[in-house]
């Protein structure tokens, strides 16, 4: 709990008090000698010598011309959506202290946790004028869901926009305006900033348009969460490569641009961690290099084309149980020092092709060193399919190197493995029943105690919906409709569909440990 502010009086007031009689003479004393009135004898404070205050001098004029050419390209994004009772996509889970988007308060749509109704609520956010034609960067968080976008540019014009593409995965959206006489922003290199660099975040915090704060770069490589914990259909499938910074970001910051020294777009601020939901100290920007690179797909191809390897990896220096042994003989064998492990290879996928096998470590990506899963995986991703990548591997106690174009990520890939050990579908709504499922793979078997590969488990279920009507809850497994087997979102939807639920459908589910038989049918 954060203690009340105190205010205390300055220690200074008590000595004078004590010592007034000495100051009080000390005054006549001199009042006497000189016969001067005291306005004569007074002096203002001295001024700092100019050689001592010119690099300050030079700090603050670089920020004040950062912001005279940014401000231009700063927009505020007022949205309006459907409340979450209508729309149970948008019903979230977050755990006390965990980071929080800026902007986003679950009390301020719901205030009494009640149902609202499906009452339309307004939300304000940031975004980054990117391009001379009116695209703009923002968070997809922002307009996910939205029925109305408004974009107010400085010059206090305000303008529709529309929805160009969204990620989910990497919490980035982008949006277009209409309009002549922009100023659009440049990109720099987020791959070159370093922790200690100054960078400034603009936005509109609080709602206060065109603010700017400063601060610097304290961590890079930032993997926090926060995509798959509000969207849980999201887990395993997210890309979190987050800048750190100490710069301020509150709520309204969402989607504003993090700025180097020369004016260039290094982030997109995206969350904040907070016991409180404003500033403390921790905020988070998506790198410009991932944000530019899903903002070209999205604006080329209306999606996210990514790139793929097809192999199973893991940090050598952190293995599973299972490859615990097989990395201690790697190390026997001579290696040290950070690297991924292949623990599995498709065999007709684009590694297996370039020569990349079973038990590699892969140390290096086009001559730069791979330290994590986290970094390999995020930058294959934002490689174009077809690009030629070089690889620096460690088998059999040297280096060895090898070149070979990426693929192209299937829709159907858990990318968190690059699709080696997790081939999945994406979820599957049915509307009519008020639920939205997920295969159940590796991940979600752990977390509800169930069998990998059976089954499909119900990630997100509307409260007023059909199914939990039924008795049905999130976690829950379906491994039959009817009688028909359904181990996947397809086979689930393709059965839902051939089902009359006016007639009514029987559910097989694992549910608290048990299976059961769910009836469930339509009121007439």
């Amino acid at each position: 709990m954060t203690s009340p502010t105190k205010f205390v009086w300055p220690l200074v007031a008590a000595i004078a008090i004590a010592g007034g009689s000495y100051f009080g003479s000390l005054a006549l004393n001199h009042s006497i000698a000189s016969a001067e009135s005291p306005a004569a004898t007074a002096r203002p404070t001295p001024s700092p010598a100019l050689e001592n205050i010119s690099a300050a001098q030079d700090l603050s004029r670089n920020f004040r011309e950062v912001h005279n050419a940014m401000k231009d390209a700063v927009v505020n994004i007022s949205i309006v959506k459907k409340s979450p009772a209508s729309n149970f996509h948008s019903r979230i889970r977050i755990p006390d202290g965990f980071p929080l988007p800026p902007g986003f308060n679950p009390n301020d749509l719901n205030p009494d946790g009640g149902d609202s109704g499906g009452e339309e609520i307004q939300g304000t956010g940031s975004g980054v004028i990117v391009s001379p034609d009116g695209y703009i960067l923002t968070n997809n968080h922002v307009v996910e869901d939205a029925t109305d976008i408004s974009v107010r540019l400085d010059d206090h014009r305000t303008l529709k926009a529309k929805v160009i593409g969204t990620d989910p995965k990497t919490d980035l959206a982008v949006i277009k305006i209409d309009a002549d006489h922009l100023t659009y922003a440049k990109f720099g290199d987020s791959d070159e900033i370093q922790v200690g660099d100054w960078v400034l975040a603009f936005g509109s915090p609080m709602g206060y348009e065109q603010s700017m704060t400063q601060g610097i770069i304290s961590a890079k490589g930032r993997q926090i969460g926060i995509i798959a914990s509000h969207n849980p259909a999201l887990q395993d499938l997210t890309y979190e490569d987050f800048l750190q910074t100490d710069a301020a970001i509150n709520p309204g910051n969402s989607g504003g641009p993090l700025v180097n020294l020369k004016g260039e777009v290094i982030g997109i601020n995206s969350a904040i961690a907070s016991t409180t939901g404003a500033y403390s100290g921790i905020g988070f920007s998506i790198p410009s290099n991932e944000a530019r690179y899903i903002m070209d797909s999205l604006i080329k191809h209306g999606k996210v084309v990514r790139g793929f390897l097809q192999v199973q990896i893991e940090d050598i220096n952190n293995p599973t149980k299972d490859d615990q042994a097989l990395a201690d003989s790697i190390k026997r064998s001579g290696f040290s020092g950070n690297g991924v492990l292949v623990n599995g290879v498709g065999p007709d996928g684009p590694a297996a092709k370039g020569g990349v096998q079973a038990g590699d470590v892969i140390v290096a990506l086009n001559g730069k060193p791979v330290e994590s899963v986290g970094q390999l995986r995020n930058q294959i991703a934002r490689t174009a399919p077809g690009t030629e990548i070089a690889l620096t591997i460690y088998r059999d106690g040297k280096n060895l190197d090898l070149k070979f174009p990426v693929g192209t990520q299937p829709a159907t890939i858990a990318a968190a493995d690059q699709g080696g050990n997790s081939v999945i579908q994406a979820p599957a709504e049915s509307k009519d029943l008020g639920l939205s499922v997920v295969p159940v793979d590796d991940t979600i078997a752990r977390k509800y105690h169930v069998p990998a590969g059976k089954g499909v488990a119900i990630s997100e279920i509307d409260p007023n919906g059909l199914a939990a009507q039924c008795g049905l809850n999130a976690g829950d497994v379906i491994t039959r409709v009817d009688r028909t087997p359904v181990n996947s979102p397809d086979a689930f939807s393709a059965a839902i569909s051939k089902a009359n639920l006016n007639d009514g459908v029987r559910l097989h589910v694992h549910t608290g440990g048990m299976d059961r038989l769910i009836f469930v049918q339509k009121t007439k």
